[in-house]
């Protein structure tokens, strides 16, 4: 038998309480489609569109129904990633048969590249990002204005609002710190307490080295409910190697993310090529 005592249920739960207190995107975007999660599964999300408001007495005060057409939108369940390994039974017998550092590692793995795979998909949301470069404080703090500016044309609802920075963003946003304002973490995973550096112009503002650009300053705005993702551990089981004295761990993660509301995310790129820069 492998694993003494293995428990799938109990190691996935393990899993997942580590992936919370490690993941930053994952763990704020919109998890309301989330439902049951399996692998080529489709989450239809149905579509809202504006509705009209009327002068109700200027009309004579009678109205009418406007037909509403459903802007539906499909978020489907592609992503499936692995873990593999083994664990040697000298390794298990010197852990004292503990495998909390396994379950950390892998849900460390998972966590990372469920954020790497959530940025990629909120900086490619914004078609037409903000460049200029960035050397000082104040030039950081005039782009986190600027994307500001952009969700507001956009009638982008003011709470909910998050902005993601890389390092190198960091850096000179910290320049500028005493435009930074205390934030709130208490109740919040470690993850989230450990990456938030404070709130600015609305924004509680994170701190993470997944986002496309690590070597250059890049900040990605998002309000929290454009951007929906759905989870799930699906397996996890112990085999008994074959060839070693050794016992076999793996699992799958199935999951998928869409930006349902574009308009809710803005992105500043100096590498994107866009014209215009920052907006003045």
């Amino acid at each position: 038998m492998a694993i003494t005592n293995f428990i799938p249920e109990l190691w996935s739960a393990q899993i997942l309480q580590s992936f919370r207190e490690t993941a930053i995107a994952a763990n704020l975007a919109n998890r309301e489609y989330e439902g049951v999660a399996t692998r080529g599964n489709t989450v239809h999300i149905a579509g809202v569109v504006d509705v009209a408001i009327r002068d109700y007495k200027a009309a004579g005060r009678t109205t009418s129904a406007d037909d509403i057409t459903d802007t539906g939108q499909e978020l489907l369940i592609d992503q499936e990633k692995a873990f593999d390994f083994y664990v040697d039974d000298i390794d298990r017998a010197q852990a004292a048969g503990s495998l909390e550092a396994y379950t950390e590692s892998a849900a460390r793995g998972l966590a990372q590249d469920a954020d790497l795979f959530l940025f990629a998909l909120a900086a490619a949301a914004d078609e037409n990002p903000l460049t200029g470069s960035v050397s000082s404080g104040d030039q950081a703090h005039d782009v986190v204005r600027d994307l500001r500016k952009k969700l507001n044309r956009a009638h982008v609802p003011q709470g909910s609002r998050a902005l993601f920075v890389n390092a190198e963003f960091e850096a000179y946003l910290l320049g500028a710190d005493s435009k930074l304002s205390s934030v709130d973490t208490s109740g919040t995973s470690a993850g989230l307490r450990d990456a938030a550096i404070g709130r600015l112009l609305g924004f509680t503002v994170y701190t993470t080295e997944n986002l496309p650009k690590t070597d250059t300053p890049m900040a990605v705005a998002v309000h929290l409910p454009a951007w929906a993702y759905v989870s799930q551990i699906e397996e996890i089981e112990s085999l008994r190697s074959n060839d070693r004295f050794a016992d076999r761990l793996r699992g799958l993660h199935v999951y998928g993310g869409k930006v349902v509301r574009p308009e809710g995310v803005a992105v500043y790129d100096p590498d994107a090529g866009s014209v215009g820069g920052t907006e003045g």
